[in-house]
């Protein structure tokens, strides 16, 4: 390739990208090819029979999820999709000792095993203290958005699977000692909020507490694990005020990070602070007569609008929506 002068000190670092580039294709494709899991003798003909159908075993997970039977949970990838939401399959299978059969299958753009938002130890082991171990799968539909990529859990009772929650959990974490894992459940509503770039969308966590057989808003009763995300918000606001000039969006992140702010005392159980501490921030450090009347404009939502209303529509105790 022919370069002028202007390009020549680039040169080096182009070719070590087209490097990087082709190991990174090599590394792909060795993980493509690579051997499909063992599983165990008594489910090697179901799998064999899904594997003559065009299902090929990608991840598996062995263990008694209702300590009786014995399962197989897996994910298979066909070969010939005929539709991008076929492209992978989620299934359960079951066996007595004797024979395995499945009794749940759903197919979707993506699923794994491996859960970005916690470590994969939890897999196949009771998160929730109901003496079932639960299955937790990340699924996609194939969209960029948090929503799009929920990572769903269930268990098996009765040689049934049930759905417990199918959300963009960031992390199960035991926030109060108790050994159950709660849920951190990203708020997605505002996700774009006003036109504001996905980086900048205002997020919050919500947490989600299994109380009664079902998982439940229950955010206000971890007021310690709040606390701590203020502070982290409150930092990130205060180094988010370099970025702001008098460029109209220069102060998007700032004014997202307000709105989190805002949110988060709202999950807490402190609206009113929330909203006081997010006009604070809002009627403060403006550049620009834009950024003033934009700010302005977001405040009458949060506290006259349809974001008023979004927040105080939430009640605790209201089950997580699957």
């Amino acid at each position: 390739m022919w370069l002028d002068e202007s390009m020549k000190p680039y040169a080096f670092i182009i070719s070590i990208l087209i490097v990087l580039e082709s190991f990174a294709s090599a590394i792909y494709a060795k993980r493509s090819q690579a051997a499909p899991p063992n599983v165990s003798t008594e489910f090697q003909s179901e799998v064999s029979q899904l594997a003559a159908a065009g299902l090929k075993l990608k991840e598996a997970v062995e263990a008694s999820l209702d300590g009786t039977a014995h399962h197989l949970a897996a994910i298979f990838q066909r070969e010939k999709s005929k539709a991008p939401n076929e492209a992978f399959e989620l299934r359960i299978i079951e066996s007595d000792g004797r024979a395995a059969k499945t009794i749940f299958k759903r197919a979707d753009f993506f699923f794994s095993f491996a859960f970005a938002g916690g470590p994969n130890k939890l897999n196949a082991t009771d998160i929730n203290g109901d003496s079932l171990r639960e299955i937790i799968v990340q699924s996609s539909s194939g969209g960029n958005c948090w929503s799009c990529n929920p990572t769903e859990i269930y268990q098996v009772r009765n040689h049934k699977a049930e759905l417990l929650a199918a959300a963009p959990i960031q992390k199960l974490a035991d926030l109060n000692g108790d050994g159950i894992q709660e849920l951190l459940v990203t708020d997605a509503r505002w996700e774009s909020y006003d036109d504001l770039s996905h980086a900048a969308s205002p997020g919050a966590v919500m947490v989600y507490a299994w109380r009664n057989g079902k998982y439940v808003y229950a955010s206000r009763d971890f007021a310690d694990f709040y606390r701590g995300e203020i502070g982290k918000l409150r930092a990130s606001i205060e180094e988010a005020k370099s970025q702001i000039a008098a460029d109209e969006y220069s102060d998007e992140v700032y004014v997202g990070l307000a709105i989190a702010l805002a949110l988060s005392y709202t999950h807490m159980g402190e609206l009113e602070r929330g909203l006081r501490e997010m006009e604070s921030s809002l009627n403060s450090n403006a550049k620009s007569v834009a950024q003033s009347k934009h700010r302005a404009a977001i405040i009458d939502d949060f506290r006259k609008g349809e974001s008023g209303k979004k927040l105080r529509e939430m009640k605790y105790g209201d089950p997580l929506p699957l």
